[in-house]
């Protein structure tokens, strides 16, 4: 019978010591892996790609610069025409064009013949003359002529200044405009004055748009000299729409709409205006 060799008495012991260790190493190493991780950043997630932020439609001018140079001509009466525009009065032409709805070469051409002849290609921005001069015509010389129509009177500017309010005020939109083509100076008036009182009970400041209408007492300028600085190029437009210029024409261009526009504007030296329009619809037309 073979005998088997004494068991290691030991070996039990070893194994478990062996056991011990292992595990003891294992939490060690468990340790230093948290302890490295705390130290460092946290990873953060890749960051969604931006939205591309919309680009508003940037429209083509409807006069351009190179355009007015080619607009000098000279005149029979008046002599040389040229634009003197700064590009921010060109600018501003241009949005009042769009803003009224005056966007065809017919009509532009016809707008800017009245105006080049009213203002002498923008040099008079405001009615020349003294004060005698003014009110032999009915008016002072804070209510004369100014603008690229040279908007004239008292009630010419409380109209525009109450269509300035109403357009562009939200919290105005319902307040009543009069037309001076179809109503009375003591109702235009009146409808300036509601205006005034409607923006004053919403605590609306329409300094803006007031200062349109002359005031003596007002340490800046107001009536036609702020018209001529603010509004020059608006107030014709507001003219040409409340007056309805467009809307009269004959369908087929020519210098019988420019005989329209002269008698609906007012103004004299008719032959000069057909003069204009002439030289500024070939430009404009190409």
């Amino acid at each position: 019978m073979t005998m088997l060799p004494p068991r290691d008495q030991t070996e039990p012991l070893r194994r478990g010591r062996y056991k011990l260790l292992l595990w003891l190493f294992l939490a060690a190493l468990s340790a230093v892996i948290l302890l490295w991780g705390a130290g460092q950043p946290p990873v953060e997630p890749e960051p969604e790609p931006a939205e591309e932020p919309e680009q508003e439609e940037v429209l083509p001018d409807l006069v351009t610069a190179e355009q007015l140079e080619q607009m000098s001509y000279t005149d029979s009466a008046m002599g040389a025409v040229s634009w003197t525009l700064s590009q921010q009065s060109l600018d501003e032409l241009n949005r009042v064009l769009r803003e009224y709805d005056i966007t065809s070469s017919e009509e532009i051409s016809q707008f800017l013949a009245q105006a080049a002849v009213e203002t002498s290609g923008g040099k008079w921005l405001t009615e020349t003359g003294d004060e005698a001069y003014f009110q032999s015509y009915g008016y002072t010389t804070g209510t004369r002529g100014a603008g690229y129509f040279h908007l004239t009177f008292e009630y010419g500017q409380m109209a525009f200044a109450t269509w300035l309010m109403r357009r562009y005020i939200p919290d105005l939109e319902s307040i009543a405009y009069m037309n001076p083509t179809c109503h009375t100076k003591a109702e235009i008036a009146q409808a300036y004055y509601s205006a005034l009182q409607s923006a004053a009970n919403r605590g609306i400041d329409v300094s803006l748009y007031s200062r349109v209408v002359y005031d003596p007492q007002y340490p800046g300028a107001t009536g036609a000299d702020y018209i001529a600085q603010q509004f020059a190029w608006e107030s014709a437009a507001y003219y040409w729409e409340s007056a309805g210029i467009g809307g009269a024409f004959s369908s087929q261009p020519g210098v019988e709409n420019t005989d329209i526009a002269s008698r609906m504007v007012g103004g004299g030296n008719w032959q000069s205006r057909r003069e204009a329009y002439a030289a500024f619809y070939p430009v404009l037309n190409q």
